[in-house]
C-alpha cells in the first residue's frame, strides 16, 4: 500500500504542477490585485471542491483545507509575478 500511496502522491504533484501552471498563464491577464484575490472565485472553488470531495466519498474538510493552502500560495505567487510585471518592488 505503501508503493500505491507513493504513485498516488506523484499524480497528484503531476497535477499541481500543472494547475500551478496554468494559473501562471491566467496571472498574464490579470491586471491588478483584486483580480488576483478574487473572493468570489475563491469562494467558487472551495465550494466546488467540497462537492468534489463529497462525490468521491472524502471527507470536505480535507479537500477545502488543502485547497485553502493552494490557492493562498498562489495568490502570493499571482501577486509577486505581478508586480514584477509592474516593475513594483516584491
Amino acid at each position: 500500500m505503501r508503493n500505491r500511496i507513493d504513485e498516488l502522491d506523484e499524480q497528484i504533484v503531476a497535477l499541481l504542477a500543472e494547475r500551478t501552471a496554468a494559473v501562471r498563464i491566467l496571472t498574464e491577464h490579470k491586471t491588478d490585485e483584486a483580480a488576483v484575490r478574487s473572493p468570489d472565485r475563491v469562494r467558487a472553488v472551495l465550494a466546488r471542491v467540497e462537492m468534489l470531495a463529497e462525490r468521491h466519498g472524502m471527507p470536505p474538510r480535507i479537500a477545502r483545507e488543502t485547497y485553502r493552502a493552494l490557492i493562498e500560495e498562489l495568490t502570493a505567487m499571482q501577486l509577486v509575478r505581478l508586480a514584477r510585471r509592474r516593475g513594483t518592488p516584491v
